[in-house]
This record gives structure tokens, C-alpha cells and sequence, in this order.
């Protein structure tokens, strides 16, 4: 037996990164987003297909409890959604949205372009920093509060997210460095090492140099606000080695960060549960950004 990556061979190594290969009907868990955010739009108030950008990709959407006003300053709940950086869209990404509205908040669905359209990982980062940094520009004319923005990440979105709070700000941008305030991350990538040696790189084509510049756990900031590092328990040996490696490294660099583990969940039940403003996750979620 050939080892790829620690103790994994190819077989074993690809296994753990196939989050479809984990369920009997992985199109039940891609249709649901669509589903459950159609259902959202309709329930709540929203401004939708807002550019931060130039490209066709570069929208969002905005969702606000009824009576808000543009004068408001409400808390800001943005959402990166997963798909292993190929799947999933803007349109897919609104489900959550009443347990925050429902909370005084507004939230944020995210778009951005998907692999392989998008070209490489570092142009789906740079789309969610740019996004980010249009929000704390922009977001007080639509009633938030832009010293008051939280992120959430799933899966490939916790990876774009983590990265997105590891950026500099001032440097790229001009922008505070806590321009995000805190941030949960669920079932995301934080290395992307076994990623580079798995099936998945036949679509990322990363080398070394990009894996290294596109692994959070490398690109640590200088100062690192609150985060909430999750997984679900069903999730494979790799994502909760992955979460939990992350979530010790930040811990031990600026003690702020702490963990969930999510009882009987799969990889895509858990981020549905958000939908339940009861649920674990929403209510672990709702106190970490105090809102």
C-alpha cells in the first residue's frame, strides 16, 4: 500500500473528500438549498441581485426584517455558501435568512463564481474579500451596521470564509482589520494539502504555491477575531480533523475561538439545521454574534 497523504492511500484519500460519496442521495441535499431559499424569498423582504462587482457572479442579496428602514443600524449576517467549489449558487444561498431576520438582523446571501468559470481558487477569494469589503463600504445605506458584520462559511464556504477572515485589510483595502467581527465556520477546509493530492485537484489545479497561499491555517492574521469552528458528526475523520486542527491553531494564537460538534448530522444537514432557529446551530450561532 502507497500512502498519499498520512496514514490515507489514493482510495482512502479521495474517499474522505467526497462528501457525496457519504450519503445514499447526495441531489436530495444540492436540491434542498434551492428549495428552502425559494421558500425564503418568498417570506422575506429582500433586495436582490445587488453588484459589488463587475462580473456577471459578483451579486447578492439582501434580507430584512419587516419595518426596517435604510436609517437602521442592524447587525449584518453574511452567508458563504459550499459545494465543494463547483456547486451552489446565489440563488441557493438565501435558507437561512427569517432565523436572523427574525433576530433584527439583516442577512446577506453571497454570490460568486464557482469553479471551473471562476479559474482558480484565488479568484473565488478575491471575490469574497471584494464582496466583504463592498459591504462595510455600502451596507449602512440599506440599514446595517457596518462595525456589526458576522460571517458564516459551509464547507468550501468556510474555507473562502476563513480565509476571507484571515486577510489583511488594511493593506489590500484600506479597511479596519476587524472589518469582520466574528465569523462561524462549518465543516469547511483549512489545509489544503490532502485536498492537492485528492481526486479534487483534477479541478482546482493547485501547486504547491497555491495550496500554501490558499490554506487558512498558513495565512494567519496578525490579530484574529472570535471564531465558532464546526463540524457535523457524520462528517468524515478528515473534516473533523480539519475543524479541529483549525480551531486549536487559533485558539492557541489569539484564544478566541471555540468549537461545535453537531449530534447526529451529516456534511449538509448540518448547515440546513440554520433553518431552525432553535436548532443547536442556529442558537450557538445567534449568541456568538450577539444578535
Amino acid at each position: 500500500m502507497t500512502f498519499i497523504y498520512r496514514d490515507l492511500d489514493q482510495a482512502a484519500l479521495d474517499f474522505q473528500y467526497n462528501n457525496q460519496a457519504q450519503v445514499a442521495d447526495p441531489k436530495r441535499y444540492l436540491d434542498w438549498y434551492a428549495t428552502a431559499s425559494g421558500a425564503a424569498r418568498v417570506r422575506v423582504p429582500h433586495i436582490g441581485d445587488i453588484a459589488y462587482g463587475g462580473l456577471p457572479d459578483e451579486r447578492l442579496d439582501i434580507f430584512r426584517p419587516a419595518g426596517a428602514a435604510n436609517g437602521d443600524r442592524r447587525p449584518v449576517v453574511v452567508f458563504v455558501h459550499g459545494g465543494a467549489w463547483r456547486n451552489l449558487d446565489l440563488a441557493g444561498s438565501s435558507f437561512p435568512a427569517e432565523t436572523f431576520t427574525a433576530r433584527g438582523a439583516l442577512y446577506v446571501a453571497l454570490g460568486f463564481s464557482c469553479m471551473p468559470a471562476a479559474g482558480s481558487l484565488d479568484e473565488m477569494v478575491a471575490q469574497i474579500r471584494a464582496a466583504s469589503a463592498w459591504l462595510w463600504l455600502n451596507i449602512e445605506n440599506y440599514g446595517g451596521d457596518r462595525n456589526r458584520l458576522h460571517l458564516i462559511g459551509h464547507s468550501s464556504g468556510a474555507h473562502l470564509g476563513a480565509l476571507a477572515i484571515c486577510t489583511d485589510w488594511p493593506q489590500l483595502y484600506g479597511l479596519p482589520a476587524d472589518l469582520v467581527r466574528s465569523a462561524v465556520l462549518i465543516s469547511g477546509i483549512y489545509d489544503l494539502e490532502p485536498v492537492r493530492l485528492s481526486y479534487r485537484n483534477e479541478m482546482l489545479k493547485l501547486d504547491r504555491s497555491a495550496e500554501i497561499r490558499n490554506s487558512p491555517c498558513r495565512n494567519l492574521p496578525a490579530m484574529g477575531i472570535p471564531v465558532l469552528i464546526g463540524h457535523g458528526e457524520f462528517d468524515t475523520a478528515e473534516f473533523k480533523r480539519q475543524a479541529h486542527e483549525f480551531e486549536a491553531a487559533w485558539q492557541r494564537r489569539y484564544g478566541n475561538a471555540d468549537s461545535i460538534a453537531l449530534a447526529g448530522l451529516n456534511h449538509y444537514e448540518a448547515i440546513e439545521t440554520l433553518t431552525d432557529p432553535e436548532s443547536p446551530l442556529s442558537r450557538a450561532t445567534i449568541g456568538w454574534f450577539g444578535i
